[in-house]
């Protein structure tokens, strides 16, 4: 479960939605209804733990797989993608040393696109982010905080967020996913699955300045760190 990352899981659900797309404009089945209700009943048997709901999605997904074409061919290409996936393994070459973060493009998008950290120092501003997709990188050691609460608010569907704080600076951290990896400073990183995370540093409440970050998405990873 531990290799099975937050980007393989952003793959599998988009191919879903494309053999629900394929099987209603190509093959023109209404199979793909089946398999719709059955990965609705998973989701559902998998946040509220109801086991009815579990089994009676498998059933649904069951009878989409006898009668949509696009989902048996799907079927077929797990293995032949598997193999795909081992023999790029075995031609890998291993890297040391590298650097932690691979350099950002500068290229942005309202919804979906990666979002660089600025590269001057700015004045601060309290961050509200919604964006559908996307990579975000925040770094608030280019700025000085003001005395009092600073807030960082973002809210996305897929992408992975980057968040930089001085090391003076205390902070408290509340991240809510349905599948992600969080790593905070020098911890994880943690999967964190349909779960919300609270997390503290620096004697947040004795400090005159202090950051409140808030961070919630669908599919994405997080990472808090201090430099």
């Amino acid at each position: 479960m531990q290799n099975f990352t937050t980007n393989k899981l952003t793959f599998w659900v988009l191919c879903f939605f494309l053999l629900i797309f394929v099987e209603l404009t190509v093959f023109n089945n209404g199979g793909a209804f089946c398999l719709l209700i059955g990965a609705v009943l998973l989701y559902l048997s998998f946040s509220k733990k109801i086991r009815f709901f579990k089994w009676t999605g498998i059933f649904f997904i069951v009878i989409a797989l006898f009668t949509m074409w696009s989902l048996r061919l799907f079927i077929i290409s797990i293995p032949l993608y598997m193999l795909y996936q081992y023999l790029q393994r075995e031609n890998e070459p291993k890297v040391v040393g590298a650097e932690l973060f691979e350099p950002l493009p500068t290229t942005k998008s309202d919804l979906i696109g990666t979002m660089p950290a600025p590269t001057e120092a700015y004045k601060w501003q309290d961050v509200q982010i919604q964006r559908l997709a996307g990579d975000i990188t925040i770094d608030t050691t280019q700025t000085i905080l003001p005395t009092g609460t600073s807030l960082i608010t973002i809210r996305q569907g897929i992408g992975k967020v980057q968040v930089y704080i001085p090391y003076e600076i205390p902070f408290r951290l509340h991240y809510t996913t349905l599948f992600g990896e969080l790593t905070c400073l020098h911890a994880g990183p943690q999967r964190i699955v349909n779960e919300s995370i609270h997390f503290s540093d620096g004697n947040p409440e004795d400090a005159k300045r202090i950051l409140v970050i808030h961070v919630a998405t669908w599919l994405g990873d997080l990472e808090v760190l201090r430099k």
